[in-house]
């Protein structure tokens, strides 16, 4: 593949983008369905949203493609926190389908936002495809089971309102790991959450689902 174009999706270079789809009008398809990395991989890493919607433009199914670590652009700009990003790929859509999509570990990629804090991303996915939040990994693990794991206290507080405000609660609250876990068995036993924010989330665990 040619590399300039993958210099490109780095830089953000859209002049010579537009010249090499100019001089190879099928050089997007060339990428379909392949195992590698893909110029929107690079993109949404990078951060070029102006690239991202170019490519896009020309080719929408290269938002569905994996690369080698089973990561689709979607999963990359969440972890990466580039949320201009994550918005130019969920206007294509569906959402049910890109905010589903699973890397190799069965993440996807409101996991990998959460596992990371990029709360701005979570607060884009959950609102473009609120089911996502009873998706689990292959660990059998919610996005909240991923926040609570990391110490991410920001992203248990919002993952913890958006769960209840859409009558979630005791669904999600008491779903277990493939180690038999629920998320109060993660606080608890596991002690991952800071003192501080432990008063918060105990209280909303009795307020929604009447434990303790």
């Amino acid at each position: 593949m040619d590399h300039r174009l993958f210099d490109a999706a780095r830089s953000g270079d859209m002049t010579t983008v537009q010249l090499l789809l100019q001089e190879d009008p099928l050089l997007l398809d060339r990428f379909s369905m392949s195992s590698l990395e893909n110029p929107l991989h690079v993109s949404a890493f990078s951060g070029q949203v102006v690239f991202t919607e170019e490519i896009l433009r020309g080719k929408q199914d290269l938002a569905l493609e994996p690369n080698q670590q089973g990561f689709t652009p979607l999963h990359i700009a969440s972890a990466s926190g580039k949320i201009e990003v994550v918005r130019a790929l969920l206007r294509v859509g569906p959402n049910h389908v890109l905010c589903r999509l699973k890397d190799k570990d069965g993440s996807i990629p409101l996991h990998c936002a959460v596992q990371r804090g990029r709360i701005e991303v979570v607060k884009e996915l959950v609102s473009s495809f609120p089911e996502s939040l009873k998706e689990v990994n292959a660990s059998f693990e919610t996005p909240l089971h991923v926040a609570v794991k990391n110490n991410q206290v920001e992203a248990t507080k919002l993952l913890l309102e958006e769960i209840k405000k859409r009558d979630m609660s005791p669904e999600i609250l008491n779903m277990e790991n493939r180690e038999g876990n629920t998320i109060l068995h993660l606080a608890t036993l596991g002690k991952q959450l800071q003192a501080s924010f432990f008063f918060f989330f105990t209280h909303h665990l009795h307020t929604s689902v009447g434990w303790f």
